[in-house]
């Protein structure tokens, strides 16, 4: 398997900010972006957050297990391993 360095990435005083994953502080990139989706002849708006992480940080079967990121307590809701050692978790609050 292929694997990056994400290191730079994932250093606290450049990208990256400390979450809680199950207690256990990590280093992950955080995003709330705005979201629009499409509703019929309407959209709906909301933020679709997301942590991006190491794939060895995320514990074995991360669907269900709270986060806290920004403040915020998250439950994950998707985990999406890209094969290159980077995971994107989506979250829901």
């Amino acid at each position: 398997m292929f694997t990056k360095d994400i290191s730079a990435f994932m250093n606290l005083s450049e990208f990256a900010t400390s979450v809680t994953l199950s207690g256990v502080t990590k280093a992950a990139i955080f995003d709330a972006a705005f979201a629009l989706g499409s509703v019929g002849p309407f959209g709906m708006a909301s933020n679709a957050p997301t942590l991006t992480m190491a794939t060895a940080d995320v514990p074995a079967n991360p669907v269900g297990l709270s986060v806290v990121a920004g403040g915020v307590t998250y439950s994950i809701v998707e985990h999406q391993p890209d094969g290159t050692g980077i995971s994107t978790l989506q979250l829901r609050q």
